[in-house]
């Protein structure tokens, strides 16, 4: 059975509330990395459209995918792809440096796994980043004065903190 035959039963299983993501190897997240990254993972982000469109139009032909489907998909690509971003490798490799199998399958690193990748510079970047887009959101909540004078606060000290580190360097 091919990647992509079972990343369709995978996510069906996962629509059913059964997704074997927690057992190694079985699940959403092992296959589309096995269908996306396999023999060859993508060298940048733009190589992994062009195999995560791929195997969209593949899931697609065997069945049409739900927005649930799609949207499983969609984050399994955007951890990857942060992943090839960073230059951080998604398999799990053995002593000799290959690709790590199980029952004859390749073994990628869990989401997690990939995602604890981060430096702490990144994850702050990627936290701050988070906030502005928030903030300058439309369907953001409206604060009181109160929440407001917190946050200048918060980031005030935070702000404080870095220019001191920077200015003892």
């Amino acid at each position: 059975m091919s990647y992509e035959n079972n990343l369709r039963v995978a996510l069906q299983e996962a629509k059913a509330g059964k997704d074997m993501s927690r057992e190694a190897g079985a699940g959403v997240w092992a296959n589309y990395v096995r269908s996306t990254c396999y023999p060859n993972t993508p060298d940048n982000v733009e190589e992994l459209d062009k195999q995560h469109k791929r195997v969209v139009d593949e899931l697609e032909q065997m069945k049409e995918l739900s927005k649930e489907e799609k949207n499983s998909l969609r984050s399994a690509k955007s951890v990857i792809g942060k992943a090839i971003t960073n230059n951080v490798d998604v398999w799990k490799r053995d002593e000799h440096g290959t690709i790590a199998t199980e029952e004859g399958y390749p073994m990628p690193k869990g989401k997690s796994e990939l995602q604890e990748a981060k430096s702490d510079y990144e994850k702050m970047v990627a936290y701050i980043d988070a906030a502005q887009k928030k903030y300058d959101s439309e369907t953001r909540e409206a604060f009181t004065t109160e929440q407001l004078s917190d946050l200048w606060s918060k980031l005030a000290l935070l702000a404080d903190a870095v220019y001191q580190a920077k200015q003892a360097q």
